[in-house]
């Protein structure tokens, strides 16, 4: 999860430790000053923790990283827009799957980029789902005091799944 935030006139962004292991893990560029802010090995201990980044190459570098989730674009989603959301991510993963179950060992080794973008989609179903969670309730998040979190929601029932 990402979270952008305007610090003495300039814009930053804080980044969680496992969002930037998730980045190593893929075959992109990354610059290497995203790595010198003493991250170390990732564990359920910090994987939350966010990391903050005010360089402007690394925060449009971040900014540009779909498959982390910006957690003020998400935080105000009903559940039914969460849902649908969801959904449509779901959806996607599918179709990559399909299509990468369709295709020879030849051209699976030229499309490769396909098994990354299905990694993406299902991570991004993984934070959708824990969005809900700290929305409802079911879960914690140590955010910095800037957030803002939306306020009482109704416990509910998430993708068909008691929470």
């Amino acid at each position: 999860m990402k979270l952008f935030h305007t610090e003495n006139g300039r814009e930053v962004v804080y980044v969680q430790m496992q969002d930037i292991m998730q980045l190593n893990q893929s075959d992109m560029f990354i610059p290497a000053s995203i790595y010198s802010k003493g991250i170390t090995i990732v564990d359920d201990s910090n994987r939350f923790k966010f990391v903050r980044f005010d360089n402007e190459q690394e925060v449009d570098f971040l900014k540009k990283i779909d498959f982390i989730l910006d957690y003020d674009y998400y935080k105000n989603f009903t559940d039914r827009q969460l849902d649908k959301e969801w959904k449509k991510y779901a959806i996607q993963a599918n179709e990559i799957a399909k299509r990468w179950n369709s295709i020879s060992p030849n051209e699976r080794n030229q499309n490769k980029n396909l098994l990354q973008e299905h990694e993406n989609l299902e991570y991004m179903l993984s934070f959708l789902s824990e969005i809900y969670a700290i929305k409802h309730g079911k879960m914690s998040m140590p955010f910095l005091d800037f957030v803002k979190l939306p306020r009482n929601p109704k416990k509910r029932r998430l993708f068909g799944s008691t929470m």
